[in-house]
């Protein structure tokens, strides 16, 4: 079997797993086990693949979704379910997820003056910089940007990385901090086209690779495995090449498709949440394979 064939059979057996959590859970957050990862996941699923039944099960999803996540506690969790929103939004012309996004923007940018850990605030400003383009980008970014250097600025190390906070000890964050902070800083490129973002993308996720990571911490692997999309396509634009200072010789295609492929049988014993995740990070990398 070629590696597309098994990427979109991995593919549909995600999508299998979140339909069936969405049947059996009675709604996306009333047991926490379809969030907002698994409803961006199965949103994308259907942008590429037109399934009559993903837009059924989407419709009735997001529908209570809307009125459930703003309820929901964790930074993390919140950041998620604005990206679904904002989307969603590209393609649906509802008021009610709109409003929902304004919610969400709102509650994170209240947040951020006291935030202080990285992986936090990295999903929580990388959302909003998402959001923008809804809403009044000359409004969101600019306070983004800036809450991006005071926590960047904070906990970066030249060659050690991020810590996990800005304003604490400068012990080594976790492979999670690098990830989310490369997330954030590529996404500030995107909507800034400022090169040192995504150069110290690069750093950062250079320096993960260099550390332990839990052979099983889905998360981290997909996670990364996205990042490894992303710079996979800036070093394939020869403007960039040309104009950034690149790691020499690195492969992130390469390193995408090790992270993803090592990851399938821990999948088979994931929360429903960390197989979206999976999914995401396949539908990221089908595209390059």
């Amino acid at each position: 079997m070629s590696e597309a064939a098994e990427a979109a059979q991995e593919l549909d057996w995600v999508t299998a797993r979140v339909l069936s959590a969405l049947d059996d859970d009675g709604g996306p957050t009333s047991h926490g086990a379809v969030d907002g990862v698994a409803l961006t996941f199965l949103l994308r699923q259907y942008l590429g693949t037109d399934r009559a039944d993903l837009r059924d099960a989407l419709g009735a999803a997001l529908a209570q979704a809307v009125v459930d996540a703003t309820a929901e506690p964790s930074v993390i969790g919140r950041a998620a379910w604005l990206t679904l929103f904002v989307e969603a939004s590209a393609i649906a012309d509802d008021e009610r997820m709109v409003a929902a996004a304004e919610t969400l923007v709102v509650g994170l940018r209240a947040e951020w003056p006291a935030s202080t850990r990285v992986d936090e605030a990295a999903a929580s400003i990388d959302a909003c910089l998402r959001a923008a383009d809804l809403f009044d980008a000359g409004a969101i970014v600019p306070g983004a940007i800036d809450q991006l250097e005071r926590i960047i600025g904070g906990a970066y190390r030249p060659g050690a990385g991020v810590a996990h906070t800005c304003d604490g000890p400068r012990a080594a964050g976790s492979p999670i901090d690098q990830i989310r902070a490369s997330t954030v800083l590529l996404t500030a490129f995107e909507v800034t086209g400022r090169l040192p973002y995504s150069m110290l993308a690069e750093e950062l996720i250079q320096h993960a690779q260099r550390t332990p990571w839990d052979a099983g911490d889905l998360v981290v692997h997909c996670e990364a495995a996205r990042v490894f999309c992303r710079l996979a396509a800036l070093h394939d634009d020869p403007e960039y090449r040309g104009a950034a200072v690149i790691a020499v010789g690195a492969d992130y295609r390469r390193d995408a498709v090790r992270l993803v492929t090592k990851q399938s049988a821990h999948a088979r014993d994931a929360s429903t949440a960390h197989v979206a995740a999976y999914g995401l990070a396949l539908r990221e990398l089908f595209p390059l394979r």
